[in-house]
């Protein structure tokens, strides 16, 4: 008899368990499919002429359309000259695709609605296609760029929530556990919808770099500049200028070159790219590797001398300034200290890395899927600086436009996909972050490749 009760007690639990995981499921891809198609559908804020009362016609546009005439035409006659650079590795790729009719509109593998039921796509199969020249615009005036202009954009925006949604559902399945940086973040409804919320989101987040003031480097001697990045200093137009392999062959830097500040990453050269990515350099971005591997001498590299530098190095999520200086990712801090002894004054400083996961709060808050646990890139460390060093910011090649490439950087030969779609930092929740931010036209963006922000002293938060 116990026996028998005890079966039958067992059985009702496994039944109960069963009911509710199989309940869960359901209410689980119910809400995904509705969030799916919510974003899916949700059409880009139209651009706007004035923003806090300053027209950016009046303060921006005038300065520089007659320079992006000039490099855009420059630009047409050579883009199939860039193509050359990657075609040797494409080529039999692209041939392939082409023969297995993939030339047409991809909506097959997008979404397919059969009675008003929505199916999800195969979220592991890539939408965007890297080297094609199929989106590419011959004439900018014509209604068939528009179209494609358009076609792309839908390609990338559901790219980006393709990314997402898989990484979410690999990292919310416990199959993976992506926490090294022992985050400890509970994820609410989402915070930010709007333009303006996104942008005053990341205002909040203050630039704050290690002082002179901060213990332990104080008491160890770290003779550390007091303004840190040119303090209280207002730049009118900057551009921020990815590493992007994009970048080659866009014959922009004539047009880079015509804002007031411009700010580069990493060890990006520009020397022998300067049609393609200008020669000025105001900014410099730099992760730890750059900063503390010998292949790239940042002490003596000229590549690194007179311009203001901001190096991150990421940090336990509730880790202690004295902390993070005994356990850094890479040993940042021997070299910054050999740099001060010998270039004192230089506008060099060392990013808080409490900074790196405020920046990531912003993200996964804006965000309707658990984003990896790992700091945001330096590409969306520029972005944020700049909206509050500059009244106008304009990112180039960081929303991929119809130029998008397997090339990780214009400046040094590799494929790798994960440069554009994110392999470690959340790089997917970033740029459709950073295209919602923007107000420019889709033809800019996609076609041109950049994007336009207004600075936050431009905002009223």
């Amino acid at each position: 008899m116990k026996a028998a009760a005890m079966s039958v007690w067992i059985f009702i639990n496994l039944l109960c368990f069963g009911m509710c995981g199989y309940l869960y499921l359901i209410w689980s891809q119910y809400w995904m499919s509705i969030e799916k198609q919510r974003l899916f559908s949700k059409s880009h804020n139209p651009p706007s002429k004035s923003i806090a009362g300053i027209s950016f016609q009046e303060t921006f546009s005038k300065n520089v359309h007659s320079v992006i005439n000039i490099s855009v035409l420059k630009f047409d006659t050579v883009r199939k000259s860039r193509r050359s650079v990657v075609a040797f590795k494409t080529g039999h790729q692209q041939g392939h695709n082409q023969s297995s009719g993939r030339q047409g509109r991809p909506s097959n593998n997008i979404v397919v609605r059969s009675r008003g039921s929505p199916r999800f796509p195969n979220i592991h199969k890539q939408i965007l296609e890297f080297d094609s020249e199929k989106y590419v615009c011959g004439d900018y005036t014509t209604q068939e760029c528009k179209l494609k202009s358009n076609e792309f954009k839908e390609l990338v925006l559901k790219e980006f929530h393709r990314v997402l949604m898989s990484e979410s559902k690999v990292f919310t399945s416990g199959l993976v556990s992506q926490n090294s940086y022992d985050v400890k973040y509970e994820r609410g409804s989402t915070k930010y919808e709007s333009r303006e919320d996104l942008l005053c989101a990341l205002g909040r987040v203050l630039v704050r770099t290690v002082t002179a003031q901060d213990e332990p480097l104080a008491s160890l001697g770290y003779h550390i500049p007091n303004s840190p990045l040119q303090e209280g200093r207002v730049f009118n137009t900057c551009a921020v200028v990815t590493s992007a392999g994009a970048l080659l062959g866009s014959r922009l830097g004539e047009f880079i070159d015509s804002h007031d500040m411009v700010l580069r990453f990493n060890n990006a050269p520009t020397e022998n790219y300067t049609d393609d990515v200008g020669s000025k350099t105001t900014f410099r971005v730099l992760n730890s590797q750059v900063v503390t591997k010998p292949e790239f001498n940042f002490l003596e590299d000229s590549l690194y001398k007179n311009i203001s530098i901001l190096i991150w190095d990421p940090a336990n999520y509730s880790s202690t300034l004295e902390e993070w200086y005994l356990h850094p990712d890479f040993p940042v801090f021997s070299i910054y200290k050999r740099l001060l002894e010998r270039r004192g004054t230089a506008d060099v400083h060392l990013l808080n890395p409490r900074v790196l996961w405020d920046l990531w709060e912003v993200l996964q808050d804006s965000s309707a899927y658990r984003l990896r646990r790992n700091p945001p890139s330096s590409g969306f460390i520029g972005l944020w600086f700049a909206i509050h060093r500059c009244k106008r910011v304009r990112v180039f090649e960081y929303v991929p436009s119809v130029r998008a490439t397997r090339r990780c950087h214009y400046h040094a030969t590799g494929d790798d996909v994960g440069c554009t779609l994110g392999a470690w930092h959340p790089l997917a929740q970033e740029k459709a972050l950073a295209h919602r931010m923007s107000d420019n036209s889709d033809l800019d963006i996609f076609q041109r490749g950049f994007i336009d922000v207004t600075g936050l002293r431009s905002l009223q938060c």
